[in-house]
């Protein structure tokens, strides 16, 4: 199952933005059973809470387990979320590997941020897709207002 097989079977909101805001809420949920691998109160939105994610992906490495696809939006959502909740911006569609990108700045600058691709390599690639390290590179691109993309 694609991911926009997984979306159509959703009812979904108005906007991407409505829908990236539910499906980072799905993840949060994902976890809130008493035996989940991260503790669900945890995820926050905040960049520290990014850690129990990239544990999360970790599991899935360290097993080389293929990231199931509702699992790989879900984990993108809530990063996605999690910097537009701190940077702002829009969402635009990307191409096969990033359906989505984050698009933050405008219009003063624009820096895209294409996370989904990065979820799917920290799965498969482990510790060098980090995602704490991923994230942390968009707060200097927009304290100095830069064009840029981030992959």
């Amino acid at each position: 199952m694609g991911i926009f097989d997984f979306l159509k079977r959703r009812k979904m909101p108005a906007t991407i933005e409505n829908a990236m805001a539910s499906q980072a809420t799905d993840f949060v949920n994902a976890f809130s059973h008493p035996r989940a691998p991260v503790d669900a109160s945890k995820l926050d939105f905040s960049e520290g809470s990014l850690h129990l994610v990239d544990q999360v992906l970790q599991d899935f490495y360290r097993r080389q387990a293929a990231l199931p696809d509702d699992l790989h939006f879900l984990a993108s959502a809530y990063v996605f979320e999690t910097a537009r909740r701190q940077f702002g911006g829009r969402y635009l569609r990307g191409d096969q590997e990033n359906p989505f990108v984050l698009v933050i700045g405008e219009p003063d600058f624009r820096i895209g941020v294409f996370v989904m691709g990065k979820i799917k390599g920290r799965a498969a690639n482990g510790p060098e897709d980090n995602i704490p390290f991923f994230y942390a590179g968009i707060a200097p691109l927009v304290d100095r207002r830069a064009n840029a993309t981030l992959v």
